[in-house]
């Protein structure tokens, strides 16, 4: 006996077989793209262009996928990786509309009803994440809307392991204010579990300890004689610390030499001191440093006694001591002239 199926059936099943494999295929494809550009880059011009056309590709698809898909369980997750690639798109091009449009878009994506508390917060890391980085660099009006959006995302979602993160990052801004990045600081180690954060705030509560207090330093130097830092009082003394392994090292001792060429010598000293473990690597780099610079290597990078004892976790980092010899700043890689000229004239 032949078995008749009623045609609605027959048309749902020829229908859906193929949306389905659409779907999926068109999905492991959103996925695949998150590794990045397959070509390797071999100038920064390259790099950039790569970039761009990789954005492209993933917005396009993502743009498909919500079209042809509206329905789709994953619509959700789509429009959030959206917003991402917009929000980078906007940066690159400094487009803050589209990075502010990119930040409403996730804001309203929060509230949407019957959705996870994961998903939830996921949508809420990338935008405080998003409004962080176009904050960042806009004064203390600026750096105190970040520091109320890390603290209002950990107190929405409580447990999730991004909250500590993001109030660590929020007090990296906060060094000139060093009261609220402690209570920062201590907040987030309240609230976390991982040891690499603990040991990161661990090192930050170094560096904070040392604001204020007149810093002892004797350490070899492969340039003359040892560094002596109770040698320098009387100076206002500049200490980098830096790696030729770190292409941001690299930029900032280029930029700062420049500087350094414009300022009373006779009243400045720059120490630098180098996390390489490569002396090869260290020699390559050496021209990039003036002349008189000492530079102390002891090849043990990041486990370093000196590197270890003030909780330095980031390249490069930049302190300035008064003439008596009183760390004044623990991070002046920025608008550090006329903070020098400043102590210089006391």
């Amino acid at each position: 006996m032949i078995k008749i199926f009623p045609l609605c059936l027959l048309l749902c099943g020829l229908l859906f077989t193929p949306l389905q494999a659409g779907v999926e295929e068109d999905w492991t494809a959103i996925v695949a793209l998150d590794s990045g550009p397959a070509k390797k880059p071999t100038s920064a011009e390259e790099a950039k262009a790569l970039a761009v056309a990789h954005l492209t590709r993933q917005r396009q698809a993502l743009e498909s996928f919500l079209s042809r898909y509206p329905q789709d369980p994953r619509n959700f997750d789509a429009r959030v990786r959206l917003a991402s690639i917009l929000a980078t798109e906007g940066a690159m091009n400094s487009n803050s509309a589209q990075v502010e449009k990119a930040i409403r878009t996730l804001t309203e994506l929060e509230k949407t009803p019957n959705i996870s508390f994961e998903k939830r917060a996921n949508a809420g890391f990338l935008r405080v994440s998003v409004f962080m980085q176009s904050k960042n660099n806009q004064g203390e009006s600026a750096r105190d809307s970040i520091v109320l959006a890390a603290r209002n995302y950990a107190a929405q979602y409580p447990g999730d392991r991004r909250g500590p993160r993001l109030l660590v990052e929020a007090a990296t801004l906060c060094d000139d204010a060093p009261k609220l990045k402690r209570d920062l600081l201590n907040q987030a180690l309240a609230s976390t579990r991982e040891e690499p954060l603990k040991q990161r705030i661990s090192d930050d509560f170094k560096r904070l300890d040392q604001l204020g207090r007149q810093l002892s330093l004797n350490i070899s130097s492969i340039r003359g004689p040892e560094i002596d830092l109770a040698a320098l009082r009387g100076k206002v003394v500049i200490i980098v610390f830096w790696a030729a392994s770190s292409p941001h090292s690299l930029i900032w001792l280029r930029d700062f030499r420049a500087v350094y060429e414009n300022l009373p010598k006779d009243q400045l000293s720059v120490v630098t001191i180098n996390l390489d473990t490569d002396r090869k690597a260290l020699d390559t780099r050496l021209p990039v440093l003036a002349p008189n610079w000492p530079v102390h290597f002891d090849g043990l990078g990041w486990e370093g006694p000196v590197v270890r004892s003030l909780g330095i976790n980031a390249l490069p980092t930049v302190w300035i001591l008064d003439k008596q010899g009183v760390v004044t700043t623990i991070n002046a890689k920025e608008n550090y002239q006329a903070l020098i000229r400043k102590l210089i004239r006391e």
